[in-house]
């Protein structure tokens, strides 16, 4: 039995903890309100019983502390003026037990890359002291980027973000800190890219530092994916072009992809390259992602088109093994049944894909991008992809000017596992519908894993906690409110149940405000919490419990 249940939130004057039962499967505990903290990028981490939160706004950085236990606020630490003038955060994240901001700094006209760490002490929520790690000669090439996230100037004067990847073996105890130089030669047909490699081990500590050459002018290959296993070998997931025209799909009726997967094995320590060949043939690849797993060898998987219509719509799951030498093997692929395309669709919809069918032209999952993928510890993996993209309209007014109105989408969610010998276990459809004029604001979803299920968490429509499976999703529209939506889905067998956790505009002393997924964050193998604004310049952070 599914069942509604409304959000409310109790506090008294000494900010006595509120708990509320909800469906049988959640419960959820509300901190008492502290001082909102405005910044453009917030990152959360647990450990033991307890969580930070820190917040970057321009030259402003503040690191909070909190019990996730209760929850509650504990104490916090601004930092005014802590990093470089023109830096740039390269990457938070979690290495050996401890816990990382990474960041680059342009160092003015000398040509010359740098690359700091700053460990967090997270006992104490403070900072410790930078330390430069990476010193390269010459200029990297990245993303271009000119947000205010960091140092204004440096965006400003070099546009480029992201000149580091960052890769960190399973078992937690290995990084490997990816970059790319610039090109020589600005022609991709006669450049070839020089990767550069930085293993680092216990504490930071450098292992080995080496450029690789790759085999392929920039034109001729596109990197897909990185992966570092425990024993510091790194895996490069590539996509090779037959010619110079760095075309997908070439204009013939043997519907061939114009390209072939390479997997590029660099032991650890050494600069040798070793190449395994994947042919995907009619398989047009719109993403693949390389995982260790807990197994003894690591894991391919993502969509493929089968090259007619519009190539970024997936028409199955392609997943493979990739052994401790770099060899691949046990490849599998499964098509995603018309029946499961024409779930939660309009009768009209279902018509026009019923006519592909009798063409011999099945349907597709339009605009599906791979966002999670998880390897259990059996080997069995859990792909799950969402449907993401962007509409754009533009008007002309009476006197010739024009303006354009863009909307962000986020629909239906695919979640499918994959079982150890490579069969198809099952493959579900999550229907919802989120539009929003603000980027990804709070669409999108959030993944978990508890208690031998999935979890989905996502801002929906209330009106589709029942819906029907010839019902298409009622639209959630971001920033309008919505109801904190979780789907469980069991391992086994796929059978899932959908439940409201809290309504966000129907509280008793607020409404929920400047929800994001990327404010959510695991606490414990059964718990979540998120962050969100209260208004009255105070923030509460929410605890909800897995059973």
């Amino acid at each position: 039995m599914k069942k509604n249940i409304l959000f409310v939130l109790l506090f008294t004057i000494n900010f006595i903890f509120s708990q509320k039962e909800l469906s049988k499967d959640y419960s959820y505990t509300v901190s008492a309100p502290y001082k909102v903290f405005d910044a453009s990028e917030k990152i959360y981490f647990s450990k033991n019983n307890q969580s930070i939160a820190i917040k970057f706004d321009e030259k402003k950085v503040l690191i909070q502390k909190f019990d996730s236990d209760k929850p509650a606020y504990l104490k916090e630490k601004l930092y005014e003026k802590f990093f470089p003038k023109n830096y740039r955060v390269e990457d938070v994240l979690e290495f050996d037990s401890k816990f990382y901001v990474f960041y680059s700094s342009w160092n003015g006209d000398e040509d010359k890359e740098q690359l700091f760490s700053v460990e967090i002490d997270f006992d104490k929520g403070e900072f410790m002291t930078p330390k430069l790690i990476i010193e390269i000669n010459g200029k990297l090439s990245g993303k271009k980027n000119f947000s205010f996230f960091g140092g204004g100037l440096y965006d400003m004067i070099d546009g480029t973000q992201d000149k580091f990847d960052f890769l960190v073996s399973h078992d937690r105890k290995k990084m490997l800190v990816q970059y790319r130089k610039k090109p020589e030669v600005r022609n991709d047909k006669k450049s070839y890219d020089v990767i550069g490699l930085v293993a680092f081990g216990d504490n930071l500590t450098q292992i080995s530092e080496r450029e690789i050459k790759m085999p392929y002018t920039e034109r001729r290959m596109d990197n897909l994916d990185y992966q570092l296993d425990n024993d510091g070998n790194l895996y490069l997931l590539t996509k090779v072009f037959h010619d110079d025209s760095n075309d997908d799909k070439k204009r013939s009726k043997d519907e061939l992809a114009n390209y072939h997967l390479e997997l590029f094995f660099i032991k650890n320590e050494t600069n040798e390259l070793k190449i395994s060949r994947f042919e995907n043939k009619d398989k047009f690849i719109t993403k693949l992602w390389l995982f260790d797993s807990p197994q003894n060898f690591l894991v391919c998987g993502g969509f493929f088109s089968n090259g007619k219509g519009d190539l970024d719509d997936s028409d199955g799951v392609l997943a493979f093994k990739i052994d401790k030498q770099g060899n691949i093997y046990d490849s599998v692929s499964h098509d995603i049944p018309a029946e499961i395309i024409n779930q939660y669709e309009s009768e009209k919809t279902k018509k026009k894909n019923d006519k592909k069918e009798k063409k011999g032209d099945v349907p597709k999952f339009s605009n599906l991008f791979l966002k999670d993928l998880i390897v259990n510890n059996d080997g069995s993996l859990i792909l799950v992809g969402e449907q993401d993209f962007v509409v754009t309209h533009t008007s002309m007014g009476p006197n010739g000017s024009t303006s354009t109105y863009v909307r962000y989408f986020y629909n239906d969610i695919l979640i499918t596992k994959i079982g150890v010998n490579g069969e198809l276990n099952w493959m579900k459809k999550i229907p919802k519908t989120q539009s929003g004029g603000r980027g990804q604001g709070g669409m999108s979803y959030k993944y978990f894993s508890a208690n031998d299920h999935h979890y989905l968490v996502f801002l929906d429509n209330v009106k589709n906690i029942d819906l029907p499976i010839d019902k298409t999703p009622a639209l959630h529209s971001d920033g309008q409110g919505g109801y904190l939506t979780a789907v469980k889905i069991a391992d086994s067998d796929g059978s899932l149940t959908k439940s409201s956790i809290l309504n966000g505009r129907d509280i008793e002393d607020f409404q929920m405000h400047q929800f994001s997924v990327n404010r959510v964050f695991k606490t414990s193998e059964n718990s979540f919490m998120l962050e969100v604004y209260k208004k009255k310049k105070e923030d509460i952070m929410i605890k909800v419990i897995l059973k």
